[in-house]
């Protein structure tokens, strides 16, 4: 029915609704509001309109400033805020790409506009809000510790100044002075303490493994931790923590050790791509890059696009109409998730399937792809390893110095390889040879690296792809070899259709369907996101998807690739090549034992000596070990390289991250971990977990109070941009980089050598513009850039690379350069003696460790050629690490015969935890806004005093699952993880911090989500002792601690609850090759945010069980259950909004 009213009856009727609510029960029934459809002119009845100016007034500003929003989210939007009397009221996107450019005339577009999301819409209220650190902080028991002399961490002395529950004890005020006094003296103790052979001996009674103390080189500084969190993000202040690292500590080290320049040591720089989970770790294995991504406006070239594991829609909302315009184009979208999300919905069709089995669909797709001859041949031959010859024995390339008599390699000092790929003669012989059955010749022949492409067809080489072949070796012995591609044939027989639905329960015909669309269309591309890089075997699972881009020829065009999308770590933006200087390096790395203080000095002038060296943050999380286990058959044995060896910590500075927060196990770091580390510094802008567990706390400057250039790049778009605070800070906070300086400048008036100072010359000399504009000048996509033009410009400027959109292994692909792989092709197959021994040297299935109903960690194979060492560990082990190390290759009937014990205990719920677009990683997870936007009906008058904030966290959970246990929908659940070491090792239900540490969570009901399959949002603030306490002592029942004003997102526990450490061996080889993080060269093995291990949240499985009514009072359903306006529960009001009813427009 349409209704129809004038203006004094709709007075009349608000008149009336006003009164009503004014009397409510404090319940806003919605159901009570009936459309109006239409309401007479106001206007007509008001002569003075006067009362507009209320509305008017609302938007007035005296100024207006543009800033960066750089979270981790890869987007890094310019806004605008507006300015009325010093206070910012409103901000917007500065709708300005198109005038973004570089200096050969390239510009943007208005395609890139609009940008910005809620985070961006919403930070002012984290300026503002109440959560801000308005001063340095310290803890009241390390400050006891310290000015009583520092007695060395026993148990006795951890109990008495509360290192063992610094959660329990009081933070202080301090000044400045007195913090940068503290911490610069405690460095110099700490270091002190385990340098040399006495510092040795300490680290060997407290238990640490003596490769890890080998790892320290004598130095006390290298049990000190630093980490530049997100550095991307502030390339110039965050990164000062690194500076500090590795000009600062290695002074200190010289100066303790009374060494000279050459055997001083750095720190240890904490990694950040990959702790986060972000980093695909397969990408330097098939491409050998720390990760291939493209400016994200490549996607409207694509005629088929799949979204796996990444719905990108929700989480990449700035950059989201790609896809839609991919969609316009008329490209086939795809999504491949275990859950129906927004994307799928987007999609032409979904693929759901099981999680962590996303290999084993590649897989079964490339069997059809070879099966239905639609792959690319002419690709595969030359640019893939797929023609190359294995030794059946070795399982190794066979290489032509094995096979030719006096075999040299082809110099390559004045091509690609030697001259932009800066390969030396024995790094050439590092990687090895390689070799191919030339059909013309009807023998085998050497391929060297740069026969890729045009240059391999101007060889005349005719390369056999199948077959099996004889050779006789230069020691006389004669051996089988096939090329791989006859061998992946072999591989893929496992793959059938029903074995592959089997595995991952995926529809058969939509597994066929994909299989031959991504045979037949061109361009193609994938995407995924952070959610499967989580995943333990996610090496696989990235080499499985790139498996299928390559043999379709679908690598380095525009509109193919294998993509991911995750954080914002592109360090690699200021990139290092001999002509230009050392790129990031010459600001991280400047050497303090020559530095230089001329401020017009060139970026290339910088002398630059890595002092610092790297490692993964998981090392930490695995209780500050390596993976060292005592196998059966070996005896004790080293899984972690010695390139990713890390040394015992003793010191944590972290800035910008909420690092313990963000760590999985985080209750056992608490509780059994962060008790032995003697110095804990963390800066940030508001109060976090982190800064509730530090020892000293520095209060910092937002994004809109930096009094110094800042600089930031991302890595789905092509800007980089310089910006400077508009607002004056509101506290007494200071920039990133005068914390640093602060100590620096402490440590020169204990130790009487001015060079710390020197370190951060340029800071004290308010000329902090210095440091951008040398990176700026030792970059090659940067070079000619200036610093102060790109500051006053007031918007982003392109990264000069070679194509727009950016598109990685362009040239490799058209014009015929070698990849950064040991083959200089796209790599399919491993000869690492690492990947042949843990069974991956191919591209197979396995199971997770913890994360699946069948048998832990085995290997799906009946290849012959996959040979696994098991290390005697028998298939009923059970201990965590001998699940994470033990390989077992069965059939898939074998494997589904063994179930996984915990599935049997109930433990049968996969958890997913992907990102939120509301927030990233924790930042914004107490944003009031944000609070509510990201709970399924947020409680902004807290009506359910049982609610932590204006918001909760929730977990996802299928209803009939959900039903069959008894949970209506949001009811309050306990959610548990595997009990042997969680929430955190040694817990006794007796125990008060178990309360604290056990999740209980709101579920809410969500149908796209499969039976087994749950979903929490990953690292919302956890809870804490005193926020704990908060929520049951306080009125208003909110989880907020009463002294430090840390607020949570749950009333007990945390999704780290249930989440543990796991060390992945193949992301700890010492062989594998590929390309620097920052710089134009190879390395092997380690690299930060390259390859390393990373965390893997998902890789748990839960048991819920009900808690609580999730009625107000505990009484009862859920209001809005009972309101009618959730799944399956809906009201009648809210099934006519469903259809489209309440509104009838007439045409």
């Amino acid at each position: 029915m349409q209704v129809s009213v004038s203006r004094r009856q709709f007075l009349k009727i608000s008149a009336g609704t006003v009164a009503a609510v004014a009397v409510a029960d404090k319940v806003l029934a919605l159901t009570a509001l009936q459309p109006v459809i239409e309401v007479g002119n106001p206007l007509g009845e008001y002569p003075d309109r006067s009362w507009e100016r209320v509305y008017h007034d609302q938007y007035r500003y005296d100024s207006s400033f543009t800033w960066c929003c750089s979270p981790n989210d890869t987007h890094g939007c310019r806004v605008r805020a507006f300015v009325r009397n010093g206070v910012v009221m409103r901000v917007e996107q500065n709708y300005d790409h198109q005038t973004y450019e570089d200096l050969y005339g390239n510009r943007g577009t208005f395609a890139h506009n609009p940008r910005m999301c809620l985070k961006g819409f919403t930070f002012h209220r984290r300026v503002y809000g109440p959560y801000r650190l308005k001063g340095p902080l310290m803890r009241k028991g390390w400050k006891q510790w310290m000015d009583d002399g520092s007695p060395e961490l026993t148990p006795d002395v951890k109990r008495k100044y509360k290192f063992d529950s610094r959660f329990l004890d009081d933070l202080n005020r301090v000044s400045w002075d007195t913090a940068f006094t503290y911490v610069a003296k405690g460095a110099i103790l700490i270091a002190t303490r385990y340098s040399g052979e006495a510092g040795a001996r300490r680290l060997r009674e407290q238990g640490y493994a003596p490769e890890m103390i080998e790892m320290m080189k004598g130095a006390g500084v290298r049990c000190f931790k630093h980490r530049a969190g997100m550095p991307v993000l502030g390339i110039v202040g965050k990164m000062m923590n690194t500076r500090f690292n590795g000009g600062c500590l290695p002074l200190l080290d010289s100066w303790i050790r009374k060494v000279d320049a050459d055997k001083a040591q750095g720190g240890k720089y904490y990694t950040n791509y990959t702790w986060h989970g972000d980093q695909d770790p397969s990408h330097p294995f098939w491409n050998g890059t720390q990760n291939c991504d493209v400016d994200l406006s490549d996607m409207r070239f694509s005629k088929l696009n799949t979204s796996w594991g990444k719905n990108f829609v929700e989480n990449k909302m700035p950059e989201a109409h790609w896809k839609l315009e991919s969609i316009e184009r008329g490209a086939r979208i795809v999504v491949i998730t275990p859950e129906y999300n927004p994307t799928a919905y987007r999609a032409d069709y979904w693929i759901p399937l099981r999680p962590e089995t996303d290999g084993a669909n590649f897989l079964g797709a490339a069997k059809i792809i070879f099966d239905e001859n639609l792959q690319d041949i002419d690709y595969i031959k030359e640019f893939t390893d797929l023609p190359l010859l294995i030794r059946t024995d070795t399982l190794q390339y066979l290489d032509p110095r094995d096979v030719i008599a006096d075999y040299k390699f082809p110099d390559f000092s004045k091509s690609y390889s030697g001259r932009i790929q800066s390969l030396k003669p024995e790094q050439i012989e590092r990687l090895g040879g390689m070799m191919v059955w030339d059909l013309a010749k009807g023998q085998a022949v050497p391929l060297h690296r740069e026969q890729v492409g045009f240059h391999f067809k101007a060889s005349g080489i005719d390369p056999a792809l199948t077959g099996s072949h004889r050779v006789k070796l230069l020691n006389g012995r004669e051996i089988d070899v096939m090329p791989l591609y006859q061998m992946y044939q072999v591989h893929l027989q496992d793959y059938d259709l029903d074995t592959t639905h089997q595995i991952t329960r995926a529809p058969k015909d939509l597994i066929v369907r994909w299989a031959r669309d991504s045979g037949t269309i061109k361009p193609a591309a994938m995407h995924n996101g952070e959610g499967v890089c989580h995943y333990f075997h996610m090496t696989e699972m990235g080499r499985a998807a790139a498996f299928i881009m390559t043999i379709t020829g679908n690598i380095g065009k525009f509109g193919t690739g294998c993509h991911t999308w995750s954080g914002n770590y592109k360090a690699g933006i200021w990139n290092a090549v001999p002509w230009s200087g050392a790129g990031l390096a010459v600001h991280t790395g400047e050497d303090p034992f020559n530095l230089t203080l001329d401020p017009n000095a060139h970026g290339k002038e910088i002398k630059t000596r890595s002092y610092y060296y790297g490692e993964e943050v998981g090392y930490w999380n695995h209780g500050d070990t390596a993976l060292i286990i005592n196998t059966p058959k070996y005896g004790r044995k080293v899984f972690t390289g010695k390139t990713h060896m890390p040394s015992p910590s003793k010191v944590r500075w972290v800035t910008n991250v909420n690092i313990l927060n963000n760590a999985k196990h985080h209750y056992d770091m608490v509780k059994n971990v962060d008790p032995n580390i003697e110095m804990i510094v963390t800066q940030d802008i508001e109060m976090t977990s982190d800064v509730n567990h530090a020892d000293v706390a520095f209060a910092c400057n937002s994004w809109m109070e930096f009094t110094y250039p800042e600089m930031t790049g991302t890595v789905s778009n092509p800007w980089i941009q310089i910006w400077k605070g508009g607002i004056r800070p509101l506290y007494d906070t200071r920039n990133d980089a005068d914390t640093f300086a602060g100590v620096a400048a402490k440590l020169s008036e204990m130790t009487g050598d001015a060079r710390f100072r020197g370190v951060f010359h340029f800071v004290y000399m308010n000329r902090v513009d210095v440091y951008p504009q040398r990176m700026l000048d030792a970059s090659a996509t940067c070079y000619g850039y200036s610093a102060d033009v790109m500051l006053k410009s007031e918007k982003g400027w392109m990264v000069m690379g070679r194509t727009y959109p950016r598109h990685p292994l362009w040239e490799e692909t058209n014009e015929s350069k070698p990849q950064w792989t040991r083959s200089g092709r796209i790599e399919t197959y491993r000869i690492e003696p690492e990947a042949i021994e843990y069974g991956e040297n191919f591209i197979s299935h396995r199971e997770g460790p913890e994360c699946t109903p069948y048998l832990p960690n085995a290997i799906f194979s009946n290849n012959p050629f996959i040979r696994p060492d098991d290390y005697g560990i028998p298939i009923t082990a059970q201990h965590h690490d001998d699940k994470t190390v033990r390989n077992i290759k069965l059939p898939w009937a074998e494997v589904k015969q063994h179930p996984n014990p915990l599935w049997e205990k109930g433990y049968q719920f996969y958890c997913v935890t992907p990102k939120t677009r509301h927030r990233v990683h924790s930042q914004w997870s107490v944003n009031d806004w944000v609070q509510i936007y990201e709970s399924n009906f947020g409680d902004p008058y807290r009506m359910d005093k049982r609610t932590p904030g204006v918001g909760e966290h929730q977990l996802h959970i299928n209803p009939q699952a959900a039903k069959d246990r008894g949970i209506n929908d949001g009811d309050y659940v306990f959610v548990d993880g595997n009990p042997v070491d969680r929430p955190y090792r040694g817990w006794k239900p007796s125990d008060p911090f178990y309360k604290v540490a056990r999740l209980m969570i709101r579920a809410k009901y969500n149908p796209s989500y499969p039976y087994h399959v749950t979903m929490a949002k990953h690292a919302p603030y956890v809870s804490t002792a005193k926020s704990v306490k908060g929520h049951e002592t306080r009125p208003d029942g909110r989880a907020i601690a009463v002294d430090t004003g840390y607020q949570s997102n749950f009333r007990y526990g945390a999704q780290q609850s249930f989440t543990r450490n796991w060390l992945m061996p193949m992301h700890q080889t010492d062989s594998l090759p590929g390309k620097h993080t920052i710089a134009w060269k190879f390395k092997w093995g380690f690299a930060i945010d390259h390859h390393g291990i990373n965390t893997v949240p998902k890789e748990c499985l839960i048991r819920i069980t009900k808690a609580e009514d999730g009625g107000i009072g505990a009484r009862g359903p859920w209001e809005p259950v009972r309101t009618g306006f959730t799944p399956g529960q809906e009201n009648e009001f809210m099934i006519k909004w469903l259809k489209g009813e309440h509104i009838k427009i007439k045409v």
